[in-house]
């Protein structure tokens, strides 16, 4: 499969259907927000964003006079969010499940859905949240019954 290059555009789409379908905890909206906006800096390809968007975002938040512990914990958020950890954080579920969403939105279906590989129930079934799951089916539902 080629690149994903959604640019700007992705990450709007991840932020967006994080804020509409999860209710994040004001303790953590500055990690959750970091997150969503920075998770894929640094490249297109999931080395580069794992090599490079770390050391990216620590450099843009540092000039924000950002605390050093969320700065290190956006990092290992951005360095990990394509692992499958089997105690997550609720900052890195919110993460990871709207990145597995988006896969499923008008957008960003068609491109997924040309690779004969893709098993959707298997990414579905990575996602953390059972709102989100069940949302996901509801998506995948709807693109496939739009094909025909």
């Amino acid at each position: 499969m080629k690149k994903n290059d959604f640019g700007l555009e992705h990450t709007q789409r991840v932020y967006d259907l994080a804020k509409r379908y999860f209710s994040i905890p004001k303790k953590i909206q500055d990690l959750v927000f970091s997150s969503l906006i920075l998770h894929d800096i640094g490249g297109s390809s999931i080395n580069d964003q794992y090599q490079k968007g770390p050391k990216i975002a620590k450099a843009l938040l540092e000039q924000l006079n950002t605390p050093l512990d969320l700065i290190e914990e956006v990092c290992e958020i951005i360095r990990t969010h394509h692992n499958h950890p089997i105690a997550p954080s609720l900052s890195f579920q919110i993460l990871y499940d709207s990145d597995k969403l988006v896969m499923l939105t008008p957008e960003e279906f068609s491109y997924y859905d040309l690779n004969s590989n893709i098993n959707w129930l298997k990414i579905i079934d990575l996602i953390y949240t059972d709102k989100i799951k069940q949302l996901a089916k509801e998506f995948l539902n709807n693109r496939t019954s739009n094909d025909g």
